[in-house]
């Protein structure tokens, strides 16, 4: 299968693009700014739709502090950007990623850009938007995500905020499965539906209750991708050792016992 890739230098992508190439022996075109500015999807030229046979978007601007910065970005990158792809491949199958924020598009601008690209999408029937919750792994390039910030000791503060995290290997299963279901369209949500108070990750760090723009409860509706044969094999909590948390808590259906 020829797939066109954006974002393929990202988190999920590179991971994604490891996948497709190795796994399975796609033929991947690869898309990302982090390449070089004549990869910014605002200006990039896109292969003729002819050749390619799926899109997978994951293209974008994420996170919820630095939205509240510079809001226009994500309204550049999360919506225009993706317009002009999905403008490029109208006959073609596109699945794209979207955020478990969007189901509350009124805390920040982060949120809004996918409830956004979610309502861009509708339009296109050609589209799929995978609603991604808290994707984690313990292999992971960037420092600054929480669960690497766990682990290596330079978390600053948790909050009582509740967070459905989904392992990345979870995850890219899960985008297996959707590949394969071509009669799928609309919204999935990807998560365990197993979600987890992130002070009981981290009881001995400070707990943080201002936390402005961010949602205080987040459970993926796992029903519709459960219904297609995926379940998660991960959770974060068999992940943290006693030198991760200080001590130990199990914990089922996010609450500790």
């Amino acid at each position: 299968m020829n797939i066109l890739l954006t974002g393929s230098s990202g988190f999920i992508g590179s991971e994604l693009l490891k996948r497709l190439t190795l796994k399975y022996g796609h033929n991947v075109h690869t898309i990302d700014i982090a390449n070089g500015v004549e990869q910014d999807l605002m200006f990039c030229q896109f292969p003729k739709e002819s050749t390619i046979d799926l899109v997978i978007h994951l293209a974008g601007k994420s996170g919820v502090r630095e939205s509240i910065k510079d809001p226009a970005s994500y309204w550049l990158n999360n919506i225009e950007a993706s317009k002009r792809l999905f403008n490029a491949f109208p006959d073609t199958r596109i699945l794209y990623a979207s955020s478990s924020s969007a189901y509350e598009p009124d805390l920040n601008p982060y949120a809004a850009s996918k409830y956004c690209l979610e309502e861009l999408a509708s339009r296109y029937p050609n589209t799929l938007g995978m609603r991604f919750h808290t994707v984690y792994s313990d292999i992971c390039p960037r420092k600054n995500m929480f669960f690497q910030r766990l682990r290596n000791g330079t978390l600053e503060y948790a909050t009582r905020h509740y967070r459905d995290f989904v392992h990345l290997q979870d995850l890219l299963d899960a985008i297996d499965i959707l590949i394969a279901k071509v009669k799928v369209n609309g919204i999935i949500d990807i998560g365990t539906g197993a979600p987890v108070r992130i002070q009981d990750l981290a009881p001995n760090v400070p707990v943080r209750l201002n936390t402005p723009g961010e949602r205080e409860y987040t459970c993926a509706n796992t029903e519709k991708i459960k219904g297609l044969g995926w379940k998660p094999k991960y959770f974060i909590e068999n992940f943290l050792t006693k030198e991760d948390k200080g001590n130990i808590i199990n914990i089922i259906n996010g609450e500790p016992i």
